[in-house]
């Protein structure tokens, strides 16, 4: 007489039903010995393939279970992070990581959730995260452009916090992510900040450098720099014919910023670079009336014409020339403003 329970563990196990037909057929094996019945193959085949498929079952689960913790949990030890694959929003401060995408522009919508591959900070990268922020708790999402507004500035200045010295790294541009309408209302509110070289070169150190990092001439020097650097770096985005007012403003801000920085380079001990620092100095100060009269222009045709004046009094050769004799790194010729902001929600 067939054993009925051995037909039910192979038919069990190939219905991809594991745990019972191994259950089945160990059963059907004990009734077969005691009865005398047949059906022992057919029980002994629902238990091998029934114990592939659990092992087989078990190998997946572990894998993911490393996958995850590969890909996503390596940072939280606070080790240097491994490779692999995660998503923007679990970025931690220090992780460098390449976009799945492009980077992002003004002109594309946001990346969302965008994936990003993750590696150590001494490898090829094209980001780093070096900071993050909570946004207002307000309970209806404020739009992409007033996030934008806070953001943008704020990620600028972090940068500043982040990395003492940026410009040692080339030019630097900032990027954000933030929750767009269905992040904001699951909660979400906070915003990643991470820089990247603008012209999409490679990184293949980290950005991060503090004050330990520099000696006392080099620090103090580019702590005078820090008031023009930031502000300069604030720039409003909207062309100036579209927003004469926020410009004129920013020009106010910047002559502020530059009027600090001269007094604080005048207060700085810079041994072997007296001279070009009191070259930088002399062009600042006679840039800052035009900066001045800028930000009082009456019109965009004005403001313009005081900002061209500008380039008659360079600040960069001199800032080059004191870079190299206190032994700071000579990044490639800048843009202005020297950072910049973009967003990628």
């Amino acid at each position: 007489m067939l054993n009925g329970l051995a037909v039910a563990a192979l038919v069990t196990s190939l219905l991809c039903l594991a745990p019972l037909g191994l259950i089945l057929g160990v059963v059907a094996l004990v009734q077969i010995s005691k009865k005398g019945q047949r059906g022992k193959g057919l029980a002994i085949a629902g238990i091998s393939v029934s114990g592939a498929v659990l092992l087989l079952a078990a190998a997946v689960v572990a894998g993911v279970l490393n996958f995850r913790v590969w890909t996503i949990s390596a940072s939280d030890s606070g080790e240097v992070p491994g490779r692999g694959w995660s998503t923007v929003h679990l970025l931690k401060v220090g992780d460098c990581f390449t976009p799945g995408a492009e980077l992002p522009k003004r002109d594309r919508p946001p990346l969302g959730n965008a994936i990003v591959k993750r590696v150590p900070c001494d490898e090829s990268h094209r980001g780093e995260a070096y900071a993050t922020f909570a946004l207002s708790e307000q309970r209806d999402f404020p739009g992409h452009d007033a996030i934008g507004a806070i953001a943008g500035p704020q990620c600028k200045k972090l940068l500043l916090d982040y990395s003492v010295d940026p410009v040692a790294f080339g030019y630097l541009q900032t990027y954000y992510y933030y929750p767009d309408e269905h992040g904001w209302a699951s909660g979400k509110r906070t915003v990643q900040c991470w820089a990247a070289l603008f012209d999409g070169a490679e990184l293949d150190t980290s950005v991060r450098r503090g004050a330990s990092d520099l000696s006392t001439d080099q620090l103090a020097f580019v702590s005078a720099m820090k008031p023009l650097t930031l502000a300069s770096a604030l720039r409003p985005v909207a062309d100036l014919r579209q927003d004469l007012d926020g410009a004129k403003a920013w020009a106010g801000q910047v002559a502020e910023a530059q009027a600090e920085t001269i007094q604080l380079l005048k207060d700085a001990e810079l041994p072997g670079a007296e001279r070009p620092t009191e070259q930088l100095v002399a062009e600042l100060e006679a840039g800052l009336p035009l900066l001045r009269q800028a930000a009082e222009a009456r019109d965009a045709d004005t403001f313009e014409e005081h900002l061209r004046s500008l380039d008659q009094h360079n600040p960069d050769p001199h800032v080059r020339q004191i870079r190299g004799l206190l032994d700071l790194p000579l990044p490639p010729a800048l843009p202005t403003p020297a950072l910049r902001g973009t967003a990628a929600g």
